[in-house]
């Protein structure tokens, strides 16, 4: 992590660790929906795998006959939010969209304000995606993505203690066969995209790296082009997240599975019928 940041982490962490003794203390109350809640957080800022976790616990979900519905934030999205009905990534955001794409059996709500987005929705099970830190909303299940030494910290370790489950961080990038063994030019826009050029198990002709959340302009596709073929790159690959912000069949979504042991989920699963 860049030095400069250390200070913003460091009063982030201090204003947490405070929100979390006056809930503790009851001085701040959550307010509890009528149908159970599992939240799907970390205390890294970004990274963890924390969205591809929430993807793999709706998925199991909505398989044994649930109606889910996921509330999320929905960073950098340019639209006011709302029920995720088509896969636009600007409007609604990508990590939204993303959820959609791989469970559109689930019902993905965008917004701030995840209680009121939540009480006019008929499911069975809410789950709060990227949710550890959003105390206001009470949970039945607080499930942590664990990823020791990630990037920026939102809180300290001591915050695990309110964890009902620990993940490991689990990834597995899903690369097509047809991709083995050519030499690909791979770009990302992930927290960590260094993690995912190491993921991909194949030989790099070159890679570029944006911004968590970056929004790709039609310049950044003709570099990235240019880059590849510069390189002598047989591919061009990104990630999954990143390739639903660009319409180019040409370029190579690369999925991510979270990897969640059958014991673990079915905790997950208790947790979501508990009630």
């Amino acid at each position: 992590m860049n030095p400069l940041l250390k200070p913003a982490e460091l009063l982030l962490r201090g204003v947490n660790r405070l929100r979390r003794a006056l809930y503790r203390a009851g001085v701040l109350r959550a307010r509890r929906l009528p149908v159970p809640v599992i939240s799907v957080g970390g205390i890294a800022a970004g990274g963890s795998g924390k969205t591809p976790a929430t993807i793999a616990i709706a998925s199991a979900l909505v398989a044994r006959g649930l109606r889910v519905g996921v509330l999320t934030r929905g960073y950098r999205r340019s639209g006011p939010g709302g029920v995720v009905e088509t896969l636009d990534a600007d409007r609604y955001g990508d990590e939204p969209v993303l959820i959609k794409k791989r469970v559109p059996a689930a019902r993905v709500i965008v917004g701030k304000s995840r209680y009121y987005n939540a009480i006019r929705e008929i499911v069975d099970i809410f789950i709060l995606d990227d949710g550890f830190q959003h105390l206001q909303l009470a949970r039945d299940l607080d499930v942590v993505v664990d990823q020791p030494g990630g990037g920026f910290l939102r809180e300290g370790r001591a915050a695990l203690r309110d964890a009902g489950l620990i993940l490991p961080r689990r990834m597995r990038p899903v690369v097509p066969e047809s991709l083995r063994g050519k030499r690909v030019f791979a770009f990302a826009g992930l927290a960590d995209n260094e993690q995912f050029f190491r993921s991909l198990g194949l030989p790099l002709a070159g890679t570029r790296s944006f911004p968590d959340h970056h929004r790709y302009t039609r310049t950044d596709i003709e570099i990235i082009r240019r880059a590849a073929l510069e390189a002598g790159a047989e591919a061009i690959v990104t990630t999954e997240k990143d390739a639903v912000k660009i319409d180019d069949p040409q370029i190579v979504a690369i999925p991510a599975e979270f990897v969640i042991e059958p014991a673990e989920m079915e905790r997950i699963v208790a947790a979501a019928v508990r009630r």
